[in-house]
Formats: C-alpha cells, sequence, structure tokens
C-alpha cells in the first residue's frame, strides 16, 4: 500500500524527479572539477568536520584571539594546503598537486588548530560530511579521499532534503527548484560545509509550512519536524531568529498552540547551542583592524542615524555584488560566472515569478493581507539582523558601510519568502497538466544553462 503512495506521489510530482536527476549530474561535476578548499571557509569547514569525527562537539580557546581543537596535524596541513589559490587567477591546479595529499593520514599527531568562525557552529549541518570521514576512516583512506566522501555525502544529504521539498510543497514549487538550482546553491551542496545542507532544509522546513492549513499538519510528526528543523536553522545562524515566529503567522486558528511550541523549541534550542556551544568558544573577529563589538554597539546606541546610513550605504553600494553573489560567484568570490549568465538567470527568476502569478487568488482579505504583511516583515527585519551582525562582529567601529556582507547569506531569505504566495487553484482557462510542462521547460533550461556557465566558469578558473 505504502509503495502505491509513494508511486502515486512521485507521479504528480515530475519537476522533483527532473530536478532530482538533473541536479545530481550538475553535483557530480562540482565535487570533482572544484579543488579542495576552493568554496569560502571551506578549510576551516573542513577542519570542524574533522574535530566532530574525533568525537568533539564543543570546542576551546586556544588564546584571547583564536579558538578551535586539536586535530590530526596532517589534517590541518591539508586544509591549508590550497591557501595559495584564492585571488590569485595565475595559480591553477595541477593534478600531481592533488595527488600530495594521497600521503596525509588521519593517524598523525594532534597539534592545536585554529577555526575560530566554523567552531562555534552547531553540529547539525556537519554531520553529512561527518559521515563521509568516518566511512573514510573505516576503509582506511587518506585524507584527500575522506575529504571527497566528505563532499559526496553533503552532496547526497541536500539532494534528497530538496528532493523532499519538492514532493512536500504545494505552492512555490517552481521557485524552490529554481533556487535550488542556482549555480551559488549547487556549489555549497557540492562542497564540505555546513551551508547546503542548512539551505537544503530551509527549502525543507519552507515545504512543510506550505501545508500547514491542510490535513498534511494534522500528522503526530509534523510539528515536532518543524520545530527541529528551525531551531536547526537557528543554531547554526542566530540571526535567522524572527524566522522561528513564521508558523504562528501562517498557522490557522486550530493549530495556534501547536505553531507557538514549534517557535518556542526552536528559540529554545538556539539559547541552549549559544549558551552552551557559541559562550565557551567565541572569540573577537578582526580585533587587529578597529572591530570591537562592545564599542560598536555603543556607537550604534550613541548614533542610530548612522548605522542606517551605513545599512543604506552597503546596499546602494555593493548591491550589485549581492545580487551576482546571490546566483554564484564561485571559488573564494573569487570566480564571477560569465556576464550573459546573469542577464540569463534574471529572465529565468521572471519567468519563474509569472508562472507562479498563475495561482494567485484574486480574493483577499484582511487577514490574508495581515498574514503576508508579516512574514515579508519577519524576511526583512532578518536580513537587517543578519547585517547588523556582520556590522557588530565584522566592521570597524563607526565605518559608513558595512563589511562581511555575501550575497549567498539571504538565499535562505528568498526561500522563506516563497510563503508569502497564496494558496489557491489554477485559473479555468490551464490545467494542471500544461502548467507542470512549462515549470519543466523552465527548470530544465535554468539547469543547462546554468551547467554550461559552471562549466566554463570552473574550468577557466582552475584548470
Amino acid at each position: 500500500m505504502r509503495e502505491h503512495v509513494l508511486t502515486a506521489q512521485l507521479y504528480r510530482n515530475p519537476l522533483a524527479i527532473v530536478w532530482g536527476l538533473l541536479v545530481s549530474a550538475f553535483l557530480v561535476f562540482l565535487i570533482f572539477a572544484t579543488p579542495p578548499m576552493q568554496v569560502p571557509d571551506e578549510q576551516n569547514h573542513f577542519l570542524r568536520v574533522a574535530q566532530l569525527a574525533q568525537g568533539g562537539v564543543i570546542g576551546r580557546r586556544l588564546n584571547a584571539l583564536d579558538s578551535g581543537g586539536m586535530l590530526p596535524a596532517d589534517s590541518v596541513t591539508f586544509a591549508h594546503s590550497y591557501d595559495d589559490i584564492p585571488s590569485h587567477y595565475d595559480h591553477k591546479i595541477q593534478w600531481s598537486r592533488l595527488d600530495t595529499g594521497s600521503n596525509l593520514t588521519w593517524k598523525s599527531q594532534r597539534i592545536p588548530a585554529g577555526f575560530p568562525n566554523t567552531v562555534i557552529y552547531s553540529p547539525v549541518f556537519y554531520l553529512p560530511a561527518v559521515l563521509g570521514v568516518e566511512v573514510g576512516k573505516v576503509l582506511h583512506t587518506n585524507i584527500l579521499t575522506s575529504f571527497y566522501l566528505a563532499r559526496i555525502s553533503s552532496s547526497i544529504f541536500c539532494l534528497l532534503v530538496g528532493f523532499m521539498a519538492l514532493l512536500v510543497a504545494i505552492r512555490g514549487k517552481l521557485l524552490i527548484a529554481v533556487f535550488l538550482s542556482m549555480p551559488m546553491v549547487l556549489s555549497l551542496f557540492a562542497s564540505c560545509s555546513q551551508d547546503g545542507p542548512l539551505i537544503a532544509s530551509c527549502a525543507l522546513c519552507v515545504a512543510l509550512l506550505t501545508r500547514v492549513e491542510d490535513s498534511f499538519s494534522e500528522r503526530k510528526w509534523f510539528w515536532p519536524a518543524v520545530a527541529l528543523l528551525l531551531g536547526c536553522i537557528l543554531a547554526s545562524k542566530p540571526p535567522y531568529i524572527l524566522m522561528a515566529f513564521i508558523p504562528v503567522v501562517l498557522a490557522p486558528s486550530f493549530s495556534w498552540r501547536r505553531a507557538a511550541g514549534a517557535c518556542g523549541i526552536a528559540v529554545a534550542l538556539l539559547m541552549i547551542w549559544s549558551f552552551w556551544g557559541v559562550h565557551t568558544t567565541k572569540v573577537p573577529f578582526q580585533s587587529g583592524q578597529g572591530v570591537d563589538s562592545g564599542r560598536q554597539v555603543h556607537f550604534l546606541l550613541s548614533h542610530p542615524i548612522t548605522g542606517l546610513e551605513a545599512l543604506l550605504n552597503t546596499f546602494h553600494f555593493f548591491g550589485s555584488s549581492f545580487k551576482q553573489q546571490f546566483v554564484g560567484v564561485l571559488g573564494w568570490l573569487d570566480a564571477p560566472l560569465p556576464s550573459w549568465f546573469y542577464r540569463f538567470e534574471k529572465i529565468i527568476l521572471i519567468l519563474t515569478a509569472l508562472i507562479s502569478s498563475l495561482y494567485f487568488s484574486i480574493k483577499i482579505n484582511k487577514e490574508f493581507l495581515l498574514r503576508k504583511i508579516l512574514i515579508f516583515t519577519l524576511c526583512l527585519g532578518t536580513a537587517c539582523a543578519v547585517s547588523i551582525a556582520l556590522y557588530l562582529i565584522w566592521t570597524p567601529v563607526g565605518l559608513n558601510y558595512i563589511e562581511g556582507i555575501q550575497g549567498r547569506y539571504f538565499i535562505p531569505l528568498a526561500i522563506f519568502s516563497i510563503l508569502m504566495l497564496p494558496i489557491s487553484s489554477l485559473p479555468r482557462a490551464l490545467t494542471e497538466t500544461k502548467v507542470m510542462v512549462l515549470e519543466i521547460i523552465v527548470l530544465c533550461v535554468s539547469l543547462w544553462g546554468g551547467m554550461g556557465a559552471v562549466l566554463e566558469t570552473v574550468l577557466a578558473r582552475y584548470w
């Protein structure tokens, strides 16, 4: 019986199948064509994975300005063996260089290793990569092979979770598929980083929240799953805390208490990890460059208008760069895609928005408007929270713009913004089959265009 139900579910969701098949091929290319440590902070993400694989969940302060843990010396050597590549366009990868990593093992002597920006992250979204490392250890592989197994394991997790999101969602399905097909997202999916699993989990959380008003939400596991997903997302990205209130905004009156409970559990998980995992290992960032969180808070309180100007200046002067990074700037943000692709992706996003508008209902009441305004406010507030957090921990005191912002930080917010779409049926002039075919065509064109752009960029940049 369950097999028949699953078959019927797959039959009704060809978009999910097409996405899964095409993205699988895309990820295989990215896993092996992108050299090690050539995704933002991948070396520190790998060291965090190595720490978790050694059984260390909580890091340790090494000194007043650094934190991390005790790791095999060879893993530290491997993590930093490609530090000369970022921003040096004349540095290419030779196959012989990759082979040198095959001599590094997990049995080397342990030494202190610093990775202060990743040791504070919750372990949850690193677990797929940790599984890959553990498989490598069981098979007695070297560190290079374990690294690629970590990438593969993380990619499989992202693929499965993204596929589940497309199966579950009842609105904004094409938008989810297109967002999860952008080169920036797929590059993170194919890396040894927590960012890929986090984005995929955001998509699944949003897909579940599209079902809060139907019988699907009455299943016993539904609200615990929403609470756990939101809690893990917040623990990894505390500035997203406002996202915890979205279930309360969306839930109908008969589910309000369960939605409030999910919100409370998510915030509680954030607080637990902040006290247990962050407080003991957090150290100041960029302290030698005029960054001081305490003084910056005092500056903001004393000059609130200047803080607002810094926020506006940042998006005014760097907004175009954020847009490109949102879609895809590979490597350490030093491998932009061809200029034609950004125009191409803009057209794809416009087409996606137009197709999504086919589902818009003309029946708008006050409750509908209030819910959508609140979701928009929460998303906008989260974008501001991300910016303010970076102003506090990454920007010199009093600077009139914010340093450290990257366009990829707003991908989860774009996915959550899908919840502003209404639930309604198609116009009578259109059939579900026609729209489904149109959605598949747009997705295929998007992925094929992305594959061509990424292939050209990666091969020219690194090989």
